[in-house]
């Protein structure tokens, strides 16, 4: 083997190693957000179960944006919002979490036929899940298809 082979694989061995550090980061913090909020671990292992296997970090962006939106939603009820009041009425405790299910599917569908660059999925995802939880609770469920 050659000096630049050896160093090129060198080089392999490193990306491959940060990439694993970076991976195993990821799945420290998600475990961390699930554990502070376990509300959120059947919505996360129902939206991304493939991207949490195959693209931890960009999983990590996509579960925060998931406890973020939990944190949102929770707050508009204590505030009153007639969408969800109505949700709760309707499907109990379970309403925040079927919300999240709801708008983070359809939001997972809009990006399966936009997304080109899964290095940004979880920027995609968090700025149209954000918006989309926006309009939702501002409209009637049927009148937004949010």
């Amino acid at each position: 083997m050659s000096e630049t082979e050896t160093n090129s694989f060198d080089e392999d061995e490193v990306t491959d190693n940060n990439n694993s550090q970076k991976s195993q980061q990821s799945f420290i913090a998600i475990g961390k957000i699930i554990q502070t909020n376990p509300e959120l671990r059947s919505v996360v292992q129902s939206l991304i179960p493939d991207l949490l296997l195959n693209e931890p970090q960009q999983a990590e962006i996509v579960v925060r944006a998931l406890d973020r939106g939990y944190h949102f939603l929770t707050t508009e009820l204590e505030k009153g919002n007639s969408v969800l009041t109505l949700q709760k009425q309707l499907q109990g405790v379970a309403a925040i979490k079927q919300f999240l299910l709801s708008v983070g599917y359809k939001q997972v569908d809009y990006m399966h036929d936009h997304l080109i660059d899964i290095s940004q999925y979880g920027k995609y995802f968090t700025s149209g899940f954000e918006n989309r939880l926006k309009i939702a609770i501002t409209t009637s469920q049927l009148a937004s298809g949010f």
